[in-house]
Protein backbone atom coordinates (compact mmCIF):
# COMPACT_ATOMS: atom_id res chain seq x y z
CA UNK A 1 0.00 0.00 0.00
CA UNK A 2 1.67 3.46 -1.17
CA UNK A 3 1.61 6.28 1.60
CA UNK A 4 -0.08 9.01 0.87
CA UNK A 5 2.00 11.96 1.05
CA UNK A 6 5.28 10.54 -0.45
CA UNK A 7 8.78 12.89 -0.47
CA UNK A 8 9.16 14.01 -3.90
CA UNK A 9 13.00 15.30 -4.75
CA UNK A 10 12.16 18.13 -7.21
CA UNK A 11 16.00 18.21 -9.01
CA UNK A 12 16.70 21.41 -10.76
CA UNK A 13 19.62 21.50 -13.39
CA UNK A 14 20.34 25.00 -14.06
CA UNK A 15 23.18 26.54 -17.14
CA UNK A 16 22.71 30.10 -17.72
CA UNK A 17 19.06 30.91 -17.22
CA UNK A 18 19.08 33.54 -14.78
CA UNK A 19 16.29 35.36 -16.75
CA UNK A 20 14.30 32.52 -15.90
CA UNK A 21 15.32 31.32 -12.48
CA UNK A 22 12.97 33.55 -10.69
CA UNK A 23 9.73 32.62 -12.54
CA UNK A 24 10.96 28.78 -12.02
CA UNK A 25 12.15 28.85 -8.69
CA UNK A 26 8.51 30.30 -7.20
CA UNK A 27 6.87 28.49 -8.76
CA UNK A 28 8.48 25.27 -7.19
CA UNK A 29 8.63 26.40 -3.94
CA UNK A 30 4.50 27.55 -4.19
CA UNK A 31 3.47 24.33 -5.21
CA UNK A 32 0.35 23.38 -3.52
CA UNK A 33 1.63 19.75 -2.69
CA UNK A 34 4.13 20.18 -0.01
CA UNK A 35 6.18 17.05 0.64
CA UNK A 36 9.21 17.63 -1.68
CA UNK A 37 12.65 18.50 -1.39
CA UNK A 38 14.97 20.69 -3.73
CA UNK A 39 18.14 19.96 -5.23
CA UNK A 40 19.50 23.09 -6.61
CA UNK A 41 22.33 21.98 -9.75
CA UNK A 42 24.38 24.87 -11.19
CA UNK A 43 26.80 23.68 -14.34
CA UNK A 44 29.13 26.70 -14.26
CA UNK A 45 26.79 29.72 -15.02
CA UNK A 46 28.68 32.58 -16.30
CA UNK A 47 25.72 34.96 -16.09
CA UNK A 48 23.84 35.91 -12.73
CA UNK A 49 22.65 32.41 -12.09
CA UNK A 50 24.89 31.62 -9.68
CA UNK A 51 23.71 34.79 -7.29
CA UNK A 52 19.93 33.77 -7.91
CA UNK A 53 20.48 30.44 -6.42
CA UNK A 54 22.19 31.31 -3.55
CA UNK A 55 19.07 33.92 -2.97
CA UNK A 56 16.82 30.84 -2.60
CA UNK A 57 19.42 28.54 -1.38
CA UNK A 58 18.14 29.26 2.47
CA UNK A 59 14.99 28.39 2.10
CA UNK A 60 13.97 24.90 3.59
CA UNK A 61 12.82 23.05 0.71
CA UNK A 62 16.41 23.14 -0.03
CA UNK A 63 18.55 19.80 0.60
CA UNK A 64 21.36 20.31 -1.91
CA UNK A 65 23.18 23.05 -3.99
CA UNK A 66 25.68 22.59 -5.87
CA UNK A 67 28.14 24.69 -8.23
CA UNK A 68 30.16 22.71 -10.86
CA UNK A 69 33.89 24.26 -10.72
CA UNK A 70 33.40 23.39 -14.61
CA UNK A 71 30.87 22.90 -17.54
CA UNK A 72 29.65 19.00 -17.57
CA UNK A 73 28.83 19.91 -21.70
CA UNK A 74 25.89 17.28 -20.89
CA UNK A 75 22.42 17.82 -19.20
CA UNK A 76 22.20 13.91 -18.39
CA UNK A 77 25.34 14.37 -16.44
CA UNK A 78 23.56 16.94 -14.15
CA UNK A 79 20.49 14.36 -13.84
CA UNK A 80 22.38 11.38 -12.46
CA UNK A 81 23.61 13.69 -9.79
CA UNK A 82 20.47 14.71 -8.82
CA UNK A 83 18.99 11.17 -8.98
CA UNK A 84 22.23 10.21 -6.66
CA UNK A 85 21.40 13.04 -4.19
CA UNK A 86 17.65 12.99 -3.87
CA UNK A 87 15.61 11.24 -1.37
CA UNK A 88 12.33 11.22 -2.75
CA UNK A 89 10.10 8.75 -3.58
CA UNK A 90 9.14 10.16 -6.99
CA UNK A 91 11.72 12.79 -9.39
CA UNK A 92 10.90 15.92 -11.07
CA UNK A 93 13.34 17.36 -13.09
CA UNK A 94 12.30 20.69 -13.10
CA UNK A 95 14.76 22.38 -15.96
CA UNK A 96 15.38 25.95 -14.91
CA UNK A 97 13.94 27.81 -17.96
CA UNK A 98 10.54 26.39 -17.86
CA UNK A 99 7.34 26.65 -15.52
CA UNK A 100 4.45 25.18 -14.58
CA UNK A 101 0.84 25.74 -12.37
CA UNK A 102 1.11 25.21 -8.66
CA UNK A 103 -1.19 22.58 -8.80
CA UNK A 104 1.11 20.17 -10.66
CA UNK A 105 2.85 18.24 -7.84
CA UNK A 106 -0.64 17.46 -6.68
CA UNK A 107 -1.81 16.13 -9.77
CA UNK A 108 0.74 14.58 -11.20
CA UNK A 109 1.40 12.18 -7.99
CA UNK A 110 -2.13 10.75 -7.96
CA UNK A 111 -1.91 8.05 -10.50
CA UNK A 112 1.22 6.61 -8.30
CA UNK A 113 -1.25 6.71 -5.42
CA UNK A 114 -3.55 4.87 -7.10
CA UNK A 115 -1.54 2.50 -9.10
CA UNK A 116 1.82 0.39 -7.76
CA UNK A 117 2.62 -0.41 -11.45
CA UNK A 118 3.00 3.10 -12.37
CA UNK A 119 7.17 4.59 -13.26
CA UNK A 120 6.53 7.62 -15.25
CA UNK A 121 3.80 10.27 -15.36
CA UNK A 122 2.99 13.06 -17.20
CA UNK A 123 1.06 15.84 -18.51
CA UNK A 124 0.11 18.03 -21.50
CA UNK A 125 2.64 21.31 -22.27
CA UNK A 126 1.66 24.82 -23.23
CA UNK A 127 4.44 25.67 -25.76
CA UNK A 128 5.46 29.04 -24.43
CA UNK A 129 7.97 32.09 -26.11
CA UNK A 130 11.15 33.46 -24.30
CA UNK A 131 8.55 36.44 -22.57
CA UNK A 132 6.24 33.22 -21.24
CA UNK A 133 3.43 34.30 -23.57
CA UNK A 134 1.58 30.88 -24.36
CA UNK A 135 1.95 30.18 -28.12
CA UNK A 136 0.05 26.39 -28.44
CA UNK A 137 0.25 23.14 -26.99
CA UNK A 138 1.80 20.33 -27.53
CA UNK A 139 -1.15 17.89 -28.96
CA UNK A 140 -0.03 18.78 -32.54
CA UNK A 141 3.35 16.58 -32.32
CA UNK A 142 1.02 13.76 -31.60
CA UNK A 143 -1.96 13.99 -33.87
CA UNK A 144 -0.01 12.12 -36.45
CA UNK A 145 -0.25 9.00 -34.08
CA UNK A 146 -3.77 9.24 -32.57
CA UNK A 147 -6.01 12.77 -32.74
CA UNK A 148 -7.89 11.78 -29.32
CA UNK A 149 -6.27 10.24 -26.99
CA UNK A 150 -4.46 12.92 -25.44
CA UNK A 151 -7.48 14.54 -24.97
CA UNK A 152 -8.06 13.21 -21.68
CA UNK A 153 -6.33 11.07 -18.87
CA UNK A 154 -4.78 7.82 -19.21
CA UNK A 155 -3.19 4.87 -17.67
CA UNK A 156 -1.40 2.38 -20.18
CA UNK A 157 0.67 -1.15 -20.15
CA UNK A 158 4.63 0.68 -20.65
CA UNK A 159 4.71 -1.70 -23.70
CA UNK A 160 1.61 -0.58 -25.58
CA UNK A 161 2.56 2.95 -24.74
CA UNK A 162 6.18 1.83 -26.92
CA UNK A 163 4.53 0.32 -29.60
CA UNK A 164 2.05 2.86 -30.31
CA UNK A 165 4.19 5.81 -29.90
CA UNK A 166 7.38 6.12 -28.24
CA UNK A 167 8.88 3.84 -31.15
CA UNK A 168 7.54 6.69 -33.59
CA UNK A 169 8.72 9.40 -31.68
CA UNK A 170 9.44 10.85 -28.32
CA UNK A 171 6.19 12.20 -27.51
CA UNK A 172 7.02 13.62 -24.20
CA UNK A 173 7.31 16.94 -24.78
CA UNK A 174 10.00 17.43 -22.09
CA UNK A 175 11.27 16.91 -18.77
CA UNK A 176 10.02 19.78 -16.75
CA UNK A 177 6.03 17.68 -17.81
CA UNK A 178 7.43 14.45 -15.92
CA UNK A 179 7.14 12.72 -12.55
CA UNK A 180 9.01 9.33 -12.34
CA UNK A 181 9.68 6.79 -10.02
CA UNK A 182 13.01 6.85 -8.04
CA UNK A 183 13.33 3.66 -7.25
CA UNK A 184 12.67 2.30 -10.68
CA UNK A 185 15.59 4.78 -12.57
CA UNK A 186 17.77 3.60 -9.68
CA UNK A 187 17.40 0.37 -10.78
CA UNK A 188 18.12 1.03 -14.69
CA UNK A 189 21.35 2.48 -13.95
CA UNK A 190 22.58 5.96 -14.47
CA UNK A 191 21.46 7.82 -17.81
CA UNK A 192 23.75 7.44 -20.99
CA UNK A 193 25.61 10.40 -20.99
CA UNK A 194 26.89 9.99 -24.45
CA UNK A 195 27.36 13.13 -26.03
CA UNK A 196 26.13 11.84 -29.51
CA UNK A 197 22.91 11.73 -27.59
CA UNK A 198 22.84 14.62 -25.60
CA UNK A 199 19.50 15.73 -27.24
CA UNK A 200 17.92 12.56 -27.26
CA UNK A 201 18.97 10.60 -24.09
CA UNK A 202 15.53 11.44 -22.62
CA UNK A 203 13.43 9.48 -25.11
CA UNK A 204 15.96 6.98 -24.08
CA UNK A 205 15.44 7.10 -20.24
CA UNK A 206 11.39 7.45 -21.18
CA UNK A 207 11.29 4.18 -23.24
CA UNK A 208 13.63 2.35 -20.31
CA UNK A 209 11.34 3.19 -17.67
CA UNK A 210 7.78 2.58 -19.95
CA UNK A 211 9.42 -1.20 -20.72
CA UNK A 212 7.09 -3.81 -19.07
CA UNK A 213 5.66 -1.30 -16.43
CA UNK A 214 2.83 1.54 -16.45
CA UNK A 215 2.73 4.63 -17.79
CA UNK A 216 0.02 7.79 -16.76
CA UNK A 217 -1.18 10.55 -18.46
CA UNK A 218 -2.81 14.03 -17.79
CA UNK A 219 -4.47 15.90 -19.76
CA UNK A 220 -4.00 19.41 -18.48
CA UNK A 221 -1.49 21.69 -20.02
CA UNK A 222 0.09 21.87 -15.99
CA UNK A 223 3.38 22.43 -17.63
CA UNK A 224 4.90 25.23 -19.50
CA UNK A 225 7.95 24.67 -21.74
CA UNK A 226 9.62 27.53 -23.11
CA UNK A 227 10.89 27.58 -26.55
CA UNK A 228 13.38 29.89 -27.15
CA UNK A 229 16.71 30.57 -29.10
CA UNK A 230 19.02 29.46 -26.52
CA UNK A 231 17.21 25.70 -25.49
CA UNK A 232 18.27 22.89 -26.39
CA UNK A 233 16.07 21.88 -29.09
CA UNK A 234 16.40 25.01 -30.19
CA UNK A 235 20.28 24.97 -31.04
CA UNK A 236 20.48 21.54 -32.10
CA UNK A 237 18.10 22.44 -34.96
CA UNK A 238 20.02 25.41 -36.16
CA UNK A 239 23.40 23.63 -35.55
CA UNK A 240 22.69 19.88 -37.46
CA UNK A 241 21.82 18.91 -40.72
CA UNK A 242 18.52 17.16 -41.40
CA UNK A 243 20.98 13.91 -42.13
CA UNK A 244 23.15 14.26 -38.75
CA UNK A 245 19.34 14.78 -37.06
CA UNK A 246 18.68 11.20 -38.83
CA UNK A 247 22.02 9.93 -37.30
CA UNK A 248 21.47 11.10 -33.82
CA UNK A 249 17.86 9.27 -34.19
CA UNK A 250 18.77 6.33 -35.93
CA UNK A 251 21.66 5.82 -32.81
CA UNK A 252 19.66 6.20 -30.33
CA UNK A 253 17.26 3.43 -31.83
CA UNK A 254 20.21 1.44 -31.58
CA UNK A 255 20.57 1.85 -27.93
CA UNK A 256 16.75 1.63 -27.47
CA UNK A 257 16.33 -1.62 -29.36
CA UNK A 258 19.34 -2.99 -27.88
CA UNK A 259 17.38 -2.65 -24.44
CA UNK A 260 14.16 -3.73 -25.38
CA UNK A 261 15.83 -6.99 -26.70
CA UNK A 262 17.36 -7.88 -23.66
CA UNK A 263 13.85 -7.13 -21.27
CA UNK A 264 11.93 -8.99 -24.03
CA UNK A 265 8.69 -7.22 -23.43
CA UNK A 266 5.55 -9.21 -24.73
CA UNK A 267 5.24 -7.35 -27.87
CA UNK A 268 8.66 -7.58 -28.70
CA UNK A 269 8.06 -8.73 -32.31
CA UNK A 270 5.69 -5.60 -33.13
CA UNK A 271 8.15 -2.90 -31.59
CA UNK A 272 10.93 -4.86 -33.87
CA UNK A 273 8.97 -4.85 -37.32
CA UNK A 274 7.80 -1.11 -36.78
CA UNK A 275 11.34 0.11 -35.67
CA UNK A 276 12.67 -1.59 -38.67
CA UNK A 277 10.07 0.08 -41.38
CA UNK A 278 10.65 2.93 -39.51
CA UNK A 279 14.80 3.07 -39.90
CA UNK A 280 14.44 2.07 -43.23
CA UNK A 281 12.18 5.27 -44.42
CA UNK A 282 15.08 7.42 -42.14
CA UNK A 283 17.73 5.65 -44.36
CA UNK A 284 16.48 6.58 -47.04
CA UNK A 285 15.49 10.21 -46.39
CA UNK A 286 18.81 10.59 -45.27
CA UNK A 287 19.91 9.57 -48.65
CA UNK A 288 17.90 12.12 -50.17
CA UNK A 289 19.13 14.87 -48.20
CA UNK A 290 22.86 13.54 -49.03
CA UNK A 291 22.25 13.46 -52.71
CA UNK A 292 20.61 16.70 -53.14
CA UNK A 293 23.12 18.30 -51.62
CA UNK A 294 26.06 17.73 -53.27
CA UNK A 295 26.82 13.96 -51.62
CA UNK A 296 25.41 12.56 -54.50
CA UNK A 297 27.91 9.45 -53.68
CA UNK A 298 27.23 9.05 -50.36
CA UNK A 299 23.65 9.58 -50.98
CA UNK A 300 23.24 6.69 -53.56
CA UNK A 301 25.17 4.07 -51.69
CA UNK A 302 22.60 4.74 -48.90
CA UNK A 303 19.93 4.35 -51.25
CA UNK A 304 21.10 1.41 -52.66
CA UNK A 305 20.23 -0.29 -48.76
CA UNK A 306 17.17 0.40 -48.86
CA UNK A 307 16.05 -0.73 -52.29
CA UNK A 308 13.07 -2.75 -50.74
CA UNK A 309 12.06 0.58 -49.56
CA UNK A 310 12.07 2.47 -52.68
CA UNK A 311 9.89 -0.35 -54.20
CA UNK A 312 7.22 1.67 -56.39
CA UNK A 313 9.95 4.78 -56.36
CA UNK A 314 12.40 3.27 -58.23
CA UNK A 315 11.32 5.46 -61.24
CA UNK A 316 11.49 8.26 -59.42
CA UNK A 317 15.33 7.34 -57.88
CA UNK A 318 16.65 6.58 -61.76
CA UNK A 319 15.43 9.85 -62.62
CA UNK A 320 16.92 11.98 -59.96
CA UNK A 321 20.46 10.30 -60.56
CA UNK A 322 20.55 11.03 -63.93
CA UNK A 323 19.69 14.39 -63.98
Amino acid sequence: MKKNNPLISVIVPNYNHDKYLEQRLECIFNQTYHNFEVILLDDYSTDKSQEIILEHAENPKVSHCVFNETNSGNTFVQWNKGIALAKGDYIWIAESDDFCELNFLEELIQPFLEYSEITLVYCQSNRVDEIGKITGSWLNHTDDLDTELFLTNFVMDGNEFIERFLIHKNVIPNASGVLFSKKYAVQLGNLDIDLILKTCGDWLFYLKMATNTKVAFISKSLNNFRYHSASVIASAIKTESLASIIDLDLKNRKKMIGFIAIEKPCNLSVILRLNKQIVKKLKYNQGIFYYRNDQKIKGGMILCTVLDVLIGKRSFFFKIINK
